[in-house]
């Protein structure tokens, strides 16, 4: 009879250890499951935010009045130059969005000087316009004036250019092409042209905007060490200031493999000075995707371009408009594509403008 209680003790003492081990495991396994369901979350917030998912936008109460009782609203684009094909092209189509809508409408120009256009801030500010689209001519010195903006109750929307990241929160977003990803379109085509190794020269131009940093900070986060880079210079948009800059280049370096001219207007300067100089063998990459470049494309003398497209950058402005004043959310950042072209998929191609 003893052994037979000592027996039945001992088999109650390992079920109940077992069924603590188990409890523990299930415990565990739980609370292994809830830490990988909060990290999986974790990286999809954060993978969210860094694609420039967005929020909904306050709506100022005067703006949501003027909404609520069916004003026409007014829209104030101040541009920083309004020369050259891509931007004739942009302001194009915003003149047909803005009749398609039935916007008011006040245009102003810059001329790529930063301090005229914080003047022009002003100007918009004082007529009251409903929302500003801004092109900045300087990441940091419009920051000012898109407070002064906000602060009036006007919301302000950057297009093709950015304000420099500390000033974002006084805008409702940005609408345009990613800039850092044109760069690294035009690095890629370098790379390949120049199989990873030669010598380049840069021509470019607004290095100090956000834009221009942005292009030349992605194009050269895609060539490698291999590819040096000889010297930079300032085309200032300009077809036959880049011809000139060329020329200087090709007089002062006797190898040069490749040059990459921040758009295709420019890169067309660049292809003229090569051909007048009769020298060869230099692949030359751009950035628009511009008719006259998917020529020169196709002829072989311009490697490849990206394309820019802005009726594609209008139209995203245009719809992070409609977002926000729908009351819904308006994505930080509101891309647009912008595809490599070269020869092997041009036929499949449309020309930007």
């Amino acid at each position: 009879m003893k052994k037979t209680l000592v027996l039945l003790l001992s088999v109650i003492l390992v079920l109940a250890l077992g069924i603590a081990v188990l409890s523990g495991c299930t415990t565990q396994a739980a609370a292994t499951t809830a830490a990988a369901a909060t990290t999986a979350a974790a990286a999809e917030t954060t993978a969210a935010a860094a694609a420039g998912a967005g929020s909904v936008k306050a709506i100022p109460d005067g703006l949501a009045a003027k909404i609520k009782a069916g004003t026409k609203l007014k829209i104030g684009l101040l541009m920083s130059t309004t020369d050259g094909f891509y931007v004739k092209k942009y302001i194009q189509r915003y003149d047909e969005l803005i009749a398609e809508k039935g916007y008011d409408s006040v245009m102003l120009d810059s001329g790529f000087d930063a301090a005229k256009q914080v003047s022009q801030m002003d100007n918009l500010i004082a007529q009251k316009v409903d929302i500003i689209f801004l092109m900045p001519n300087d990441p940091k010195a419009l920051m000012p004036s898109a407070k002064k903006a906000q602060d009036a109750g006007i919301p302000v929307l950057s297009v093709h250019d950015k304000l420099d990241v500390t000033g974002e929160q006084y805008t409702i977003g940005f609408a345009g092409a990613d800039s850092t990803k044109l760069g690294e379109g035009a690095g890629q085509l370098m790379n390949e042209a120049l199989a990873g190794k030669g010598n380049i020269v840069v021509l470019g131009s607004s290095y100090a905007a956000t834009y221009g940093i942005n292009i030349y900070t992605g194009f050269k986060s895609k060539i490698p060490a291999d590819i040096k880079i000889l010297a930079e210079g300032d085309h200032g948009w300009d077809r036959a200031k880049a011809l000139a800059v060329m020329e200087d280049f090709l007089t002062k370096y006797d190898k040069i493999d490749g040059a990459f001219s921040f758009d295709d207007n420019t890169g067309l300067g660049v292809i003229d000075a090569i051909k007048a100089a009769q020298r060869t063998g230099i692949k030359v990459v751009s950035i628009n995707g511009q008719k006259e470049a998917f020529d020169v494309v196709k002829s072989g003398d311009l490697y490849g371009t990206v394309k820019l497209d802005p009726v594609a950058n209008v139209n995203k402005a245009f719809e992070s408009l409609e977002l926000f004043l729908t009351g819904k959310a308006v994505p930080q950042y509101n891309y647009s594509d912008s595809p490599m072209v070269t020869k092997a998929n041009i036929d499949k191609m449309e020309p930007s403008f």
